[in-house]
C-alpha cells in the first residue's frame, strides 16, 4: 500500500495517533463509559440520555470556539506538535482521573469527560493537519484510509485488554471494574501515543510576528484573512457545511451505540462485546477498503457510498427487534464509520493549502465538534422528550439525507485547484 512512498516511517507513526486515541472513542465514548454513567453513575435518574448528550455537548461547544484559533497560532508559531502534545497528555490524564467517578458523582464524571473529551478532541484537528505535509495528493485517501483503519484495530486491542473487566457486567456489583476500564484507556493511549512524537516531523518554520502583535493577535489575524477570501475556497466551506450536517448523524450513532444496544435492544455484556468485537474489524476493512478506492473515485463519490450505508444503518436500527438484525446493522455502521470520516479528512487535505492546514483543519475540527455536539444533544432531547430511543434514532436519518443533497453542490475539481493555486503571500499580513 505505501511502496511507493518514501517517508513510510514517519506515515506509519502518524497512522499510530490513530492507533492510539480510538482506545478513548471505542472504550470511553461508544463502548463502556457511556453505559457507566447512564446506568451506574446516574443510578435511579432517568436523564442519563439528556446529562450524557449535554456533556457532550459542552465539551465540543469548548473546542469550537478555540479550534480555529489554535489551529492559526500552530501554523504561525510552527507549533503543532507541542500543541498536540498538550492535548494528548491532557486526555490521558483527565481519562485517568475518570476512575475516581463512582455510582452517584454524576458532577465529578461530567467535569472529567467533559475535559479529557475536549482534549481529545482537539488532539484529533491538530493530527489531521499534518496530513498535507506527510502525504502526496494522490495519496491522501490510502494513508487517511490506513489511519483510521489501524484506528480501529487500536479500538479492538483496548476492548480486547478490557474484557475481563467486563465480565461482571453493567451492573452496581463490577462497578470497580467498570471504573478500571478507564486507567487501561489512560495508560494505551498513553503508551502506544509515544512513536507519532518520536517520529512526526514539525516541517514548518515559525514565521515572523508583526511589529506588536502576539500569537493570539497574529492566529486572530490569519482567521480574519481567510474570512476575507474565504470566496477562493468556496468549496471548502461548502463541503465543510454539508460534512457538519451528515456528521451529527455519524457521531450520533457513536455516541448512543451502546446505550441503545443495552436498553432498547436489550444485549447483555457479553453480547455488547461480541457485538462491537466483529463492527471493529468491520470499521477497519471499511477504512482500509474505502481508503485505496477513493484515491480512484475521488473522496465525494465515496462519501456518496458511505452516506448510503448509513441511511441503511439507522433505518435498520429502528426496525431492528432481534439481536441477528442489530448484529447486521452493526456492521453496515462499521463499513460507513471510518471509511466516511476517513474521506472527510482526505477531502479537506485536497482543498487545504500546505501554509494553511493547521488553520482549515481547525475549521475542519470546528464542523466536526459542532455536529458532534448537535447530534447526541438532539437524540437525547428527543429521547427524553418521547420515552423512545426508536424514534430519535430514526430522526438521525434526515441528517444523512441533507448531507447527501447538500454533497451535489460541492465542485470537487475546483475545491482542489484553488489548493494548488493558492501561495502564502495571498493571505497578507500573515507572513
Amino acid at each position: 500500500m505505501l511502496k511507493d512512498i518514501k517517508n513510510k516511517g514517519e506515515i506509519l507513526s502518524w497512522c499510530f495517533f490513530d492507533f492510539a486515541n480510538s482506545s478513548f472513542t471505542t472504550i470511553i465514548i461508544t463502548i463502556v463509559f457511556s453505559v457507566t454513567f447512564v446506568n451506574i453513575i446516574c443510578y435511579g435518574r432517568k436523564d442519563g440520555d439528556y446529562l450524557w448528550g449535554q456533556a457532550n455537548f459542552f465539551s465540543q461547544l469548548a473546542v469550537l470556539l478555540t479550534a480555529p484559533v489554535v489551529g492559526a497560532i500552530a501554523d504561525f508559531s510552527a507549533n503543532k506538535k507541542k500543541f498536540l502534545l498538550a492535548s494528548y497528555l491532557g486526555c490521558v490524564l483527565f481519562t485517568g482521573l475518570l476512575t475516581l467517578a463512582g455510582p452517584g458523582q454524576v458532577t465529578l464524571a461530567l467535569i472529567f469527560f467533559t475535559i479529557a473529551n475536549f482534549a481529545y478532541s482537539s488532539g484529533e484537528n491538530l493530527i489531521a493537519s499534518f496530513l498535507p505535509e506527510i502525504a502526496r495528493p494522490e495519496d491522501m485517501g490510502k494513508i487517511s484510509g490506513l489511519g483510521w483503519s489501524l484506528g480501529y484495530v487500536g479500538g479492538l486491542l483496548s476492548l480486547v485488554v478490557c474484557i475481563p473487566l467486563l465480565r461482571g457486567g453493567f451492573t452496581m456489583e463490577n462497578a470497580m471494574n467498570l471504573r478500571l476500564t478507564n486507567l487501561v484507556v489512560a495508560l494505551f493511549f498513553l503508551i502506544a501515543g509515544i512513536p507519532t512524537f518520536l517520529w512526526v516531523r514539525e516541517r514548518k518554520t515559525a514565521s515572523t510576528l508583526p511589529a506588536g502583535v502576539g500569537y493570539i493577535g497574529a492566529g486572530l489575524r490569519r482567521l480574519r484573512d481567510t474570512f476575507q477570501h474565504i470566496r477562493a475556497f468556496r468549496e471548502l466551506f461548502k463541503f465543510l457545511i454539508v460534512f457538519g450536517i451528515y456528521n451529527c448523524g455519524v457521531t450520533t450513532v457513536v455516541y448512543f451505540a451502546s446505550i441503545y444496544a443495552v436498553n432498547t435492544i436489550h444485549l447483555t455484556p457479553n453480547e455488547l462485546i461480541g457485538f462491537f468485537l466483529v463492527t471493529q474489524i468491520s470499521a477497519s476493512v471499511g477504512a482500509f477498503l474505502f481508503g485505496l478506492i477513493q484515491d480512484k473515485i475521488g473522496p465525494k463519490k465515496t462519501i456518496y457510498i458511505t452516506l448510503s450505508l448509513w441511511l441503511g444503518t439507522v433505518i435498520g436500527a429502528y426496525l431492528s427487534t432481534d439481536r441477528t438484525t442489530f448484529y447486521i446493522v452493526g456492521n453496515l455502521a462499521g463499513l460507513g464509520l471510518g471509511s466516511s470520516q476517513s474521506a472527510a479528512r482526505a477531502q479537506v487535505g485536497l482543498f487545504s493549502p500546505v501554509e494553511k492546514s493547521g488553520e482549515f483543519f481547525g475549521f475542519w475540527g470546528l464542523f466536526w465538534k459542532l455536529s458532534t455536539a448537535i447530534g447526541p444533544l438532539v437524540f437525547g432531547r428527543l429521547s427524553y422528550a418521547t420515552g423512545s430511543q426508536r424514534v430519535a434514532i430514526l430522526a438521525t436519518a434526515m441528517f444523512f439525507v441533507v448531507g447527501m443533497i447538500g454533497l451535489m453542490f460541492v465542485n470537487e475539481e475546483r475545491g482542489i485547484q484553488a489548493a494548488k493555486n493558492f501561495h502564502s503571500n495571498d493571505s497578507p499580513g500573515v507572513s
